[in-house]
């Protein structure tokens, strides 16, 4: 370990002395390398080298959950962050164009993160912050990593970066850049073969998604439906069926379905053969029949809060939630999933140790009290935010 530190120390010296001029051309090429040489002299012409941060875009994240590349992204985002945490890392994906979409972050790599923008809404494209990993990953359409003092902003000076382009199966247009970065010293080589892996893994869902329609229920907070990424108008009964079928994958039959939508109410078998005749004609023909079952790949927004609660990824659970499962269901099943599962978040809230997650998540949702109390728990009496929590929700 420790020669691999001297060899990592070394390796950062001989860098910096190539950044202070100290070293000729034909030495610059063999120590760093032609794609990191010809990123310093592009990025001298486009960037100053007092550059604290990446600028923000915010804007270019708002809908890119519901594209195709999107939903291919969350099919595993949640392996993405446990990587990320697990080596004290913070993960990243990026549009075409270099701006961060999505960013899950182990604790001791946050701070760093948020203070240069390494964020959501963040652009990381070589002529908003010079060289980086992300940028020449984009650049040349190949995994690429950049070490230390190769980056060309001192802000990121002390990172290692590791980045794979995300091609589109079909076309082979480069959608996007899967990264990995922590600090130099935790330099591995196979940070670098897993954004290659995750990169991969995009395109091959890209390409599942491609070949069949795609349904997204959106039930925390204000229910929403979204068949191939354009929102589809249904009933509340409607969203109802949709999320029993969510939730029983292997079908139900008549019986079964009538009574975990409707319970003891007086509501004939009749009318739900056409709600769900009515139901199957607006999603295009989506829904089986004997037993009645989904019959396209779909993904849900509780479905990914219980797996995050399952995995113990409080932190993704606490980013999914938007809001009660539906808060005006009167179907006796739903009702009762919707209690379990919030009490299971509550319990997971109160095992939080980070203040920082619990402050974002009453951002997100001002009514959650359990977030407050746990809160209060952990601040000191003396601590500056009690004073502004008091301020915003009373005391605490």
């Amino acid at each position: 370990m420790a020669g691999s530190m001297t060899s990592l120390a070394e390796r950062r010296r001989r860098i910096e002395s190539i950044r202070r001029g100290e070293r000729s051309a034909g030495e610059r090429i063999v120590v760093v390398g032609m794609d990191i040489a010809g990123s310093w002299q592009r990025s001298r012409e486009a960037v100053s080298e007092t550059c604290s941060a990446a600028p923000m875009d915010g804007d270019a994240t708002q809908d890119w959950a519901d594209s195709l590349y999107g939903q291919a992204v969350t099919t595993c985002v949640g392996e993405l962050e446990s990587l990320a945490r697990e080596s004290g890392m913070v993960a990243a994906v990026s549009d075409a164009g270099g701006r961060l979409l999505w960013t899950g972050c182990s604790r001791s790599m946050r701070t760093r993160a948020e203070r240069v923008h390494f964020v959501p809404g963040g652009r990381w494209d070589e002529r908003s912050v010079g060289t980086n990993a992300l940028a020449l990953a984009l650049r040349y359409r190949r995994p690429a990593s950049v070490f230390s003092a190769e980056h060309f902003i001192p802000a990121v000076q002390d990172w290692v970066c590791y980045a794979a382009p995300v091609s589109d199966p079909a076309s082979g247009e480069t959608l996007g850049v899967v990264d990995l970065s922590t600090t130099w010293n935790r330099h591995s080589p196979l940070a670098l073969h897993a954004v290659e892996h995750f990169a991969q893994r995009v395109s091959r869902a890209l390409q599942a998604l491609s070949q069949a329609p795609m349904l997204r229920l959106r039930m925390l907070g204000t229910p929403q439906a979204f068949l191939q990424g354009k929102p589809v108008s249904l009933s509340p009964r409607q969203l109802e069926i949709l999320c029993l079928l969510a939730l029983h994958p292997e079908g139900l039959d008549l019986e079964r379905l009538h009574a975990a939508l409707y319970g003891d109410r007086p509501v004939s078998v009749a009318t739900l053969k056409t709600e769900v005749s009515q139901l199957r004609e607006r999603l295009g023909g989506a829904i089986g029949s004997r037993p009645y079952r989904l019959l396209v790949n779909w993904q849900a927004d509780f479905r990914d809060l219980e797996q995050a609660l399952d995995a113990g990824r409080i932190e993704s659970a606490l980013a999914n939630y938007r809001g009660s499962f539906l808060s005006r269901t009167e179907s006796p099943l739903l009702c009762a999933w919707r209690d379990c599962l919030e009490s299971r978040l509550s319990d997971a809230i109160f095992r939080v140790d980070d203040p920082d997650l619990l402050l974002n998540h009453l951002g997100q949702t001002p009514e959650a009290f359990d977030a407050l109390q746990r809160l209060g728990e952990l601040l000191p009496a003396d601590h500056p935010g009690r004073q502004l929590l008091a301020r915003t929700f009373g005391e605490v």
